[in-house]
């Protein structure tokens, strides 16, 4: 078996949440994620490092768990040490409420479903956290352990633009997204390095209309400066 010990990514396809770890030596990268769309006309990545390693399985699956814990097995991989997830929000998000009733009558479980999905990340018996915008999340589960915005960590970015979005993104990702993070089992909450923000709503919603794939993955992407915090607090003493 693989000695490195294993991360793993929930509900993710893009780099940025993992590109820490994948530049690390010690460690290797599992990503889950159950979609079809190509998203390699959207990025200049050229192939995947040799640890990282992608999944497709269907997260919703009550055997999900098991399937994914199988498959990194399967790899020769170690259990996962750390879990970070992205689990879909448009059910949660209090910026769709006006939605939810309709939701609710076409399906009363829908939102009972989505919760579940969030909380996947906290079976798997690791550190773990759980991304998400201002969501019911706080009540039909528990209350964040982290409030934040991109900008609060921009001081973890290089300067310059954004190496696939300059004309949407700001510069260090230097904007605000209010967004919440739900941790446990020793996941260690990443350290502030706040910037003034160049842009004070979320360039991927006033820049970008639509449900095209293309803007489903920008608005995706995790900002570079709190996957560089998220990934130097969780691995100091390494």
């Amino acid at each position: 078996m693989n000695t490195k010990k294993t991360v793993l990514f929930l509900f993710n396809h893009s780099l940025y949440a993992m590109q820490p770890w994948l530049d690390s030596d010690k460690f290797n990268v599992v990503t889950v994620d159950f979609d079809a769309t190509d998203h390699s006309g959207f990025h200049s990545v050229s192939g995947d490092p040799e640890n990282l390693h992608r999944l497709n399985i269907d997260l919703s699956l009550d055997n999900a768990k098991e399937a994914v814990k199988a498959s990194i097995k399967g790899l020769g991989l170690a259990s996962p040490s750390f879990c970070l997830s992205f689990a879909p929000c448009t059910n949660l998000a209090v910026s769709g409420a006006a939605h939810f009733e309709r939701k609710r009558r076409l399906d009363a479980e829908f939102q009972t479903k989505a919760v579940k999905l969030a909380r996947l990340a906290s079976e798997f018996g690791c550190a773990y956290a759980v991304e998400n915008p201002v969501s019911v999340l706080a009540t039909l589960w528990r209350k964040p352990n982290m409030y934040w915005n991109p900008c609060d960590f921009a001081g973890y970015c290089p300067e310059g633009d954004h190496p696939e979005f300059p004309e949407i993104i700001p510069t260090q990702d230097r904007y605000n997204k209010k967004t919440c993070l739900w941790t446990g089992n020793g996941f260690k909450l990443p350290t502030f390095k706040h910037l003034v923000p160049l842009q004070k709503a979320n360039p991927a919603h006033e820049k970008l209309g639509g449900k095209s794939a293309r803007t489903k993955y920008i608005r995706s992407l995790t900002p570079r400066g709190f996957a560089q915090a998220v990934f130097e607090s969780n691995t100091i003493g390494e």
